[in-house]
């Protein structure tokens, strides 16, 4: 769906009637302060339409039951798929995860315990209450920890993906399930436009455009960043006295 952000640039405002995934972006018109509205660089070229910016893994059909924004939910084969995983990890005798195999996961995952919401969506499923609930979240997360004796269930473990879901973390989601050896299925790339360069056409024109185009997901070999790069020349536009 279109972004907010780019109707405010190429509309010069915007208001209530505006929706991004099912929500509202402002409470009432809002406008640029500028006697014309911006104008969309790489749109400028007529030969091409513009390229994407965004070339990534296709996650959403393989992460939920109904690929959706508003209402994520965890498929029933994601669900099987840490089904999988936690029988893996849990090391008790009832097939349940300990306190040291939630570690062992957490530091394979985040490199380093303390990270992460995982460790915290954890912590929190395994009977941890701050002591202080009002004291601000700065506060509060550093007293965070994984009870001593505390388990974590699997529909705890699920919980705790379910809720980087509701959260958007597609990618550190299939990151996790990779490095937790069941990895999700190739199901092509997502491609979207979201990195632009706007100019004001009465000041300036663009004379060259820059395309990073890729048909395999970023980041990779050749490119570091799963937001590819854009650039722009421009020339001062001659004004009459």
């Amino acid at each position: 769906p279109e972004a907010g952000a780019t109707r405010l640039m190429e509309d010069g405002f915007i208001d209530e009637t505006f929706v991004e995934d099912g929500e509202p972006v402002s409470s009432g018109r809002k406008e640029l302060p500028l006697t014309k509205s911006l104008l969309d660089a790489s749109a400028s070229v007529d030969s091409r339409p513009p390229p994407p910016t965004l070339v990534v893994a296709e996650l959403m059909s393989s992460l939920m039951a109904d690929p959706s924004y508003e209402n994520p939910i965890l498929s029933d084969d994601m669900k099987a798929r840490l089904g999988r995983i936690y029988n893996k990890l849990a090391t008790r005798e009832d097939g349940q995860m300990s306190k040291a195999d939630v570690e062992q996961w957490l530091v394979r995952i985040n490199k380093e315990l303390g990270r992460g919401d995982e460790f915290r969506n954890a912590a929190s499923a395994m009977g941890f209450v701050d002591p202080n609930p009002d004291d601000p979240w700065e506060v509060r997360k550093q007293r965070i920890k994984l009870p001593e004796n505390g388990i974590l269930t699997l529909d705890g473990f699920i919980e705790v993906y379910q809720k980087e879901l509701e959260g958007g973390k597609f990618w550190g989601i299939a990151h996790d399930v990779a490095i937790l050896n069941d990895p999700l299925p190739d199901r092509g790339v997502f491609t979207s436009r979201y990195d632009r360069i706007y100019y004001n056409g009465q000041s300036i024109q663009p004379v060259a455009i820059l395309d990073t185009p890729s048909d395999t997901p970023c980041p990779n070999e050749r490119e570091p960043s799963d937001h590819l790069p854009v650039a722009a020349s421009f020339r001062v536009v001659s004004k009459t006295r």
